[in-house]
């Protein structure tokens, strides 16, 4: 390589422009009030799982109708299930949002991302699965005795509550999909 090729590679190398993170400064703020809410959510769950746990041995001292405390039980071992995995995924996601590389490496946004749809998705699968047991729970609640109207609404409310549950999880899942395919592409 003669003098004139390499002054030419150089200026060709120092004129190209240095490919800058996309939405950096927008990323930034979105994991920042992220921060705060996985924090609130760890929080919140963990009062939840305790008084769940609290009813649950309340069912077995009151002496409590089978099926409510087999309700119970499933309500309490599904939420200890759930806060254990989302827990994890959280404290990975403060990690990584306490981590330096966060303002520099595009790496570390993928990660948080991915995380977060984890989350997303394991929330849409596991409202499904307490909707299909709240189901079972009711259809046998109803059979083995009566259903009032006034039960009957409480249980049209709690459906329509789960759906809507459903309707965010999946929107939000699909916009930290889309923020992913941004990053990534």
């Amino acid at each position: 390589m003669d003098n004139n090729e390499f002054e030419q590679l150089s200026s060709l190398w120092q004129s190209s422009e240095d490919k800058s993170l996309p939405h950096m400064e927008k990323l930034l703020k979105r994991h920042k009030r992220q921060s705060f809410i996985l924090q609130l959510n760890i929080l919140i769950e963990l009062s939840a799982i305790l008084a769940v746990s609290y009813l649950l041995l309340l069912s077995f001292l009151e002496n409590m109708p089978l099926i409510k405390q087999a309700w119970i039980g499933f309500a309490t071992l599904w939420g200890i299930s759930l806060f254990i995995l989302m827990s994890k995924s959280r404290l990975s996601s403060l990690k990584h949002l306490k981590s330096a590389q966060l303002s520099t490496s595009l790496e570390a946004h993928i990660k948080l991302i991915k995380n977060e749809i984890f989350r997303w998705e394991l929330s849409i699968k596991a409202t499904w699965i307490f909707a299909v047991a709240f189901g079972a729970f009711i259809g046998s609640e109803c059979y083995f005795s009566t259903c009032a109207n006034n039960d009957l609404l409480h249980i049209g409310l709690s459906f329509i509550v789960l759906l809507v549950a459903q309707v965010f999880f999946v929107r939000k899942g699909k916009t930290a999909q889309k923020v992913l395919r941004t990053l990534t592409d």
